[in-house]
């Protein structure tokens, strides 16, 4: 399982993902996870790779569509509090941060019974490279290059790749190689979510109302959350005494 843990670092650092409120209830009803089809993914230049032409040595074209379409991935954070992750991902102040540890989430994800689990399952850092690094890399590599060996690694790296704009992020992604093609469907990948094993902090948005947090806290405990649940801290303040003289 390590071996497709992609420059992860600390496995026990604390990671975070940001869920509506109406999907993370779904996820403790259901327990269930659900990866999604890098094309969903806003940036163009995701996927990048499984989205080039392929060319053989005599300059025939070939199709990748297949080999991209049996990948799906989740977006992570290192980041427990900022205000552009709330904004963007809480506009409407119905986000839901969960935290746990590159280690829980995958040690879950990992099907170690599954005979390939080694070419299906990976968990890795994201690197943020220039776009014209990125073009680069296209056109100094070769489908050969990443397919040799038969792992998933140089694919999944691909999948890691993102431009400098989005540093902020500072992404871990969880990805899957549906090698079998019988798991996704309509752009989804469910897996099973143990959330009381994986999750350790819960927190609603900072600019939430005292009503409206024990409002939407006893919706997630009502869904099964028996994990604490917290508001963010990020825009408290406490005024301080000055002195005037």
């Amino acid at each position: 399982m390590e071996d497709n843990m992609i420059d992860i670092g600390d496995v026990d650092a604390p990671i975070y993902r940001i869920f509506s409120l109406e999907r993370l209830l779904d996820v403790l009803r259901t327990q269930t996870n659900a990866l999604v089809h890098p094309s969903k993914w806003d940036d163009p230049f995701e996927n990048f790779f499984l989205k080039s032409h392929a060319e053989l040595p005599d300059g025939t074209h070939v199709s990748m569509e297949s080999l991209s379409a049996s990948w799906y991935g989740q977006c992570w954070t290192r980041n427990r509090d900022s205000d552009a992750m709330w904004r963007i991902y809480s506009a409407a102040q119905t986000g839901v941060r969960i935290g746990t540890t590159s280690r829980a989430l995958f040690s879950s994800f990992y099907q170690e019974s599954d005979t390939f689990a080694s070419l299906k399952y990976l968990i890795g850092s994201v690197d943020y490279q220039s776009r014209a690094d990125i073009e680069r890399f296209l056109s100094e590599t070769t489908f050969t290059d990443l397919a040799f060996g038969g792992q998933p690694h140089r694919f999944g790296r691909t999948l890691l790749v993102k431009r400098p704009e989005f540093s902020h992020e500072n992404e871990i992604r969880l990805l899957f190689h549906d090698v079998e093609g019988n798991h996704g469907h309509d752009r989804l990948a469910i897996f099973p979510f143990p959330f009381d094993r994986i999750v350790s902090e819960v927190a609603l948005d900072p600019r939430l109302s005292e009503t409206d947090f024990a409002q939407r806290r006893k919706e997630l405990v009502d869904a099964g959350c028996s994990v604490p649940i917290i508001q963010s801290d990020l825009y408290q303040f406490s005024p301080s005494t000055i002195r005037l003289g």
